[in-house]
C-alpha cells in the first residue's frame, strides 16, 4: 500500500512538472502584454505588429497636437497608406500583467504601446480634434485623465 501511495505521489508531481510544451492542446497561460482587459471593460484589440513596432519606435514626425504630457505626431509607414498619427503619453508607466489603455474622449482607441525606456505610451491615434480629452486606465482602475490635445496652429 505504501509502494502504491508513492507511486500516486510520484506521478503525479511527474505531470505536474512537465510544464507548458506537454500540456493538453488548447491550453495556454496568459503573458503580458498580450492579456485580456478585464470582462467589465470595453477590450481593445492589439495593433499589428508591424503597425505596434511603427508606433513604439518610429522617429519623431510632424507634430499635429499637443497636450500636457503627450504629443500627437505623424509618422510614416512605407506603406500605400497615408501617414499614421501616433499619440505618445509621457509619465510612469511600469510594466504590469495588462496593457495600458488610452481613451480618447471616454472611448478606448488603443493599447498602450510602452516605450524602450518606459516613460511613455504611445498608441495609432484616430484624428484628434482640439479639445479631446485623453485619459489613461489600467485594467479596471478609474481612468487617470491626462489633459487636453490642442492642435498645432489653432
Amino acid at each position: 500500500m505504501a509502494a502504491l501511495l508513492v507511486a500516486v505521489i510520484a506521478s503525479v508531481s511527474w505531470i505536474s512538472g512537465r510544464g507548458q510544451a506537454d500540456a493538453e492542446p488548447g491550453f495556454e497561460v496568459p503573458r503580458a502584454p498580450v492579456a485580456e482587459q478585464p470582462a467589465a471593460r470595453q477590450a481593445v484589440p492589439a495593433p499589428e505588429a508591424g503597425v505596434a513596432e511603427k508606433v513604439r519606435s518610429a522617429p519623431e514626425g510632424r507634430v499635429v497636437a499637443r497636450g500636457p504630457s503627450m504629443v500627437a505626431d505623424e509618422i510614416t509607414t512605407h506603406t500605400d497608406r497615408a501617414p499614421l498619427l501616433r499619440l505618445t503619453v509621457s509619465g510612469e508607466f511600469p510594466v504590469r500583467a495588462l496593457d495600458y489603455t488610452v481613451l480618447v474622449d471616454g472611448q478606448p482607441v488603443g493599447r498602450g504601446i510602452p516605450t524602450e525606456n518606459l516613460d511613455a505610451i504611445r498608441v495609432a491615434l484616430p484624428q484628434p480634434r482640439s479639445g479631446a480629452e485623453v485619459s489613461v486606465r489600467y485594467g479596471d482602475e478609474q481612468a487617470k485623465p491626462i489633459g487636453q490635445l490642442k492642435e498645432e496652429g489653432k
